[in-house]
């Protein structure tokens, strides 16, 4: 047996079968073969998912639109599938510059294409025929194009140990060249599964290809790397089926998924390479604009779902940061703000308009500095609470607060209430407009204040901060105690397991649990959705509308509900002064 030349430890016993002749006969090529453990109905179930996200085998592909599919089963019965989309090119909204044109290879062709299996070894019957329209990450760069995707199996009544699957993609190509660089240069590819093992074979065009080129391939040439990683793919997610993998993050419940690509694609190829090569930020480029414009991608087209026109609001981005947010959308001829305590170097490159919209503020919101609704109604001349906030000075010699404490006693400065309610330099809220709509996007401290403001927001939760700024750490939620412990013993343990998960999961996990729950307590109802971003932190939080009981709220029963989350939440003592502490440090860098 010839073993895999290679140093991918994962490669030790799969075994190169291009001096062999293959199992589904003539013309046909094998290329590389290993033993498993699963059985065919894992493995078909795991290629199943794989066929529609294709993404999975190649980070140059974006998705997979079904345009047809058709399903044979004797016991279910067969089943007919024809998409809308099926005779029409992907619109993806670009500028009007000329080379801004969409590359495609014969999207008009849409009939199912065969495969010769007529001289194979294993008896096999077609059982769904589904034609998948591939979509590149840079359509501007690879070309989308339709493939034929063929699933095969055994014919009923076969023995459970002779079960085969096998899985057959086509692309809709004339020849050899026309082949995107995503895939091997092939006129199609199957994955077999028969008696524990899988294989990858290939069919070259034209069926008479000189077959001896690719026998005689090294396993450092592209296409025996495509053969190498679909195996290890394949073999990855039949085990996943086998163990009983369930998907845990679940993406595209607020945006359909094919409008936020289009729409990302769109951006990447307008602003990337601008911003990318204009980045006077210490931070990674690469990371910040492409997380940003995915983010921008989804709110455009979160806010065309919800609002009619781009004049039916404005935003306002607390804790802009970079301000990279506010000028793609600003750009992207939406109206709107960010404001942060502290300006950043990349604000002075983007054009005015952009600048003008981004305000060296601190948010203090205006519940920590305005008389308790009851007062205010009692006695309409107080303006304020009375309250005075003291807040350390940085020394002569630029030290901080803390290094000036170890020496001398630090200098102090005092504020009060009215003071800062009149200070430009102090953003309350209360001076947004009504149609404002609130991004908190990894905004720190702010995070569990959002959903406390009165206005429709997103949320995407970053560092863990309590209401009083200070860094704080949220334990997962509490489960339920079962009151009858016998008849619930099974219901019980489950629980537990489930909690000491949650426990095990993440610190971040408990924040966005957290940030939902006060979201929900101040009425909102709430959306939940795992953002295509390229970060771990990548939850976000969205109300835009409040449930029946407290939709029509009067501002001071608004301000009252806040408080009394307030006191629940132990209080944001110490708001103001950690705020104003963040003027006089750097900026954090995520």
């Amino acid at each position: 047996m010839t073993k895999l030349s290679t140093k991918d430890k994962n490669a030790a016993d799969i075994e190169a079968l291009t001096s062999q002749e293959s199992i589904l006969g003539e013309p046909w090529v094998p290329i590389y073969k290993t033993s498993v453990g699963f059985e065919a109905h894992h493995f078909e179930t795991a290629m199943s998912n794989l066929i529609r996200q294709p993404n999975i085998n190649s980070t140059v592909i974006m998705r997979a639109d079904i345009l047809k599919e058709n399903v044979y089963d004797s016991q279910k019965g067969d089943f007919t599938f024809v998409s809308k989309q099926i005779n029409e090119i992907p619109e993806f909204p670009t500028s009007d510059k000329p080379e801004d044109i969409i590359l495609h290879r014969y999207l008009d062709d849409v009939d199912l294409k065969n495969c010769p299996l007529d001289q194979s070894k294993i008896k096999l019957q077609v059982k769904n025929e589904i034609i998948r329209r591939i979509v590149p990450r840079n359509p501007f760069k690879d070309h989308l194009i339709n493939q034929t995707c063929l699933v095969f199996t055994s014919p009923p009544n076969t023995a459970k140990e002779d079960e085969s699957v096998l899985v057959v993609y086509i692309p809709h190509i004339k020849t050899s060249d026309e082949i995107p660089f995503y895939l091997p240069p092939v006129y199609g590819v199957g994955i077999l599964f028969s008696k524990s093992s899988l294989s990858i074979h290939y069919l070259p065009f034209d069926h008479t290809q000189n077959a001896s080129s690719l026998r005689n391939l090294e396993h450092t040439e592209r296409p025996i790397r495509i053969a190498l990683r679909l195996l290890q793919t394949s073999s990855k997610h039949a085990h996943g089926a086998q163990v009983g993998y369930e998907k845990r993050v679940n993406h595209d419940l607020v945006v359909p998924k094919i409008e936020f690509q289009n729409r990302y694609i769109s951006l990447k190829k307008k602003y990337s390479s601008h911003l990318v090569n204009q980045w006077c930020e210490s931070t990674d480029p690469k990371k910040h604009v492409f997380e940003d414009l995915a983010i921008a991608a989804f709110l455009i087209e979160f806010w065309r779902m919800k609002y009619t026109n781009k004049d039916e609001f404005e935003f306002r981005d607390l804790g802009c940061g970079n301000g990279l947010l506010v000028y793609i959308l600003n750009q992207e001829g939406y109206k709107g703000k960010g404001i942060d305590a502290r300006a950043r170097k990349s604000w002075s490159i983007y054009p005015k308009e952009t600048q003008d919209n981004l305000l060296e503020q601190i948010i203090i919101p205006s519940v920590l500095l305005k008389p308790h609704p009851a007062v205010a109604k009692l006695a309409p001349h107080i303006k304020d609470n009375g309250r005075f906030f003291q807040v350390p000075e940085l020394s002569s010699n630029h030290q901080s607060p803390d290094e000036t404490a170890r020496g001398n006693v630090p200098l102090m400065s005092y504020y009060s209430s009215a003071n800062l309610l009149q200070s430009s330099q102090v953003c309350t809220t209360d001076e947004f407009p009504p149609n404002t709509f609130i991004i908190g996007n990894h905004s720190d401290e702010l995070t569990c204040w959002i959903p406390l403001l009165g206005f429709p927001f997103i949320v995407i939760p970053c560092c863990s901060h309590a209401l009083s700024g200070a860094k704080f750490r949220y334990g997962p939620r509490k489960q339920i105690n079962q009151t009858n412990h016998k008849q619930n013993k099974v219901i019980q343990k489950q629980s537990n397991q489930k909690q000491n998960q949650d426990q095990k999961t993440s610190t971040y996990g408990a924040l966005v649990d957290h940030v939902e729950d006060l979201s929900k307590q101040m009425g909102w109802t709430v959306a939940k959705e795992m953002l295509r971003i390229p970060s771990t932190r990548n939850a976000a939080i969205i109300g835009t509308k409040k449930v029946a009981e407290a939709s029509n709220e009067s501002h001071d029963s608004m301000q009252t509900r806040v408080l009394d989350i307030l006191a629940l939440e132990g209080g944001a003592e110490g708001w103001v002064e950690n705020t104003m502490m963040l003027m006089k440090k750097s900026p954090r860098n995520h």
